[in-house]
């Protein structure tokens, strides 16, 4: 019989037409090859298209005529609100934290607003947590759209530095910063590997050390384990009690296999680590299911219990649920 386990998806997609179209039309022109090199391969073949078909389209098309040629290509990823609860359900996922991005100023493309996900956490308050995305480049404007998104009922911000070349510490976050410490919500950042045309360098682990310094109260979620700067993540997390460390993007079976460079994760997250450890899918990127890619976790050479507060206890306290 199959042991049955609780899951909170702390980076999760959803599976509606218009996040499905909004994930590739919105995506910034500097990211364009991420659709030919790693998302398209995956998801292209669904479409119909190759993956070259889909950032040639991408880079030659209008946004409005990329996204009449999309909408009944994402039709097979496509699933209605209710029907994508019921998997929820059905996976044992109790909670799933939804999120957006906002990098208009970078990218000069204004995607899904952050309200659409409001409504959604609003209709559906006990299955969605919802972040809202946050330009740090829109000055006191940011700090605006923080507060308003809280007022619609979202609990956290979510940026990613490279697409705005700016590292953590930079003076143009701080605004950002203390707007979450005094709604008490946490700040998601991508922290890894990225696909652009910037630099990885601007998403450095040790950056957020300097932030937690100055903002020791705010909750802050280092996205995608930090790699390839596992080491330096480990000792930051380690070092600062308000530094949780998501493993979403990878798949779960790479962080037990020697050689992958996720080794200080698994060694510490079993030990001194184990409490600030979240479990993400960002499913539709993998290949897998949310259920799928948490039985993964189960696999990894980690105690039970702490097997348990990655997929689930830690989540649930960060998030005070």
């Amino acid at each position: 019989m199959e042991k049955k386990y609780k899951i909170i998806d702390s980076l999760c997609y959803l599976p509606t037409e218009e996040v499905m179209i909004d994930l590739i039309a919105s995506l910034p022109p500097q990211m364009a090859g991420y659709l030919r090199d790693v998302f398209g391969p995956r998801v292209a073949p669904i479409f119909g298209i190759t993956a070259e078909d889909l950032y040639n389209m991408k880079i030659s098309l209008p946004i409005d005529e990329l996204k009449d040629k999309l909408r009944p290509m994402v039709q097979p990823l496509v699933t209605p609100i209710e029907g994508f609860i019921k998997q929820l359900d059905e996976m044992g996922v109790e909670k799933a934290l939804i999120f957006n991005l906002d990098e208009s100023t970078p990218s000069g493309i204004t995607g899904l607003p952050n309200d659409y996900y409001a409504d959604i956490v609003n209709k559906y308050p006990d299955k969605f947590i919802g972040v809202a995305g946050i330009d740090p480049l829109k000055g006191m404007d940011a700090v605006r759209e923080i507060r308003r998104s809280y007022d619609l009922g979202l609990r956290g911000i979510a940026v990613r530095p490279f697409m705005f070349k700016i590292p953590p510490h930079d003076a143009k976050m701080y605004p950002l910063y203390s707007t979450c410490v005094e709604l008490n919500i946490p700040i998601w950042f991508h922290l890894s590997i990225n696909y652009s045309t910037h630099t990885m360098e601007v998403e450095r682990p040790i950056y957020l050390d300097i932030v937690a310094q100055d903002f020791p109260e705010l909750k802050m979620i280092a996205g995608h384990g930090g790699w390839p700067w596992v080491e330096e993540l480990v000792a930051v997390a380690w070092r600062n009690k308000n530094i949780y460390i998501d493993i979403a993007s990878y798949l779960p079976k790479y962080l037990g296999m020697p050689g992958t460079g996720w080794e200080s994760l698994i060694r510490y997250g079993n030990s001194i680590l184990k409490d600030k450890i979240l479990f993400g899918s960002t499913w539709l990127f993998m290949g897998l299911s949310v259920k799928q890619l948490a039985d993964e976790v189960m696999k990894l050479p980690l105690k039970e219990e702490v097997k348990q507060k990655w997929l689930y206890e830690n989540a649930k306290n960060l998030f005070d649920l």
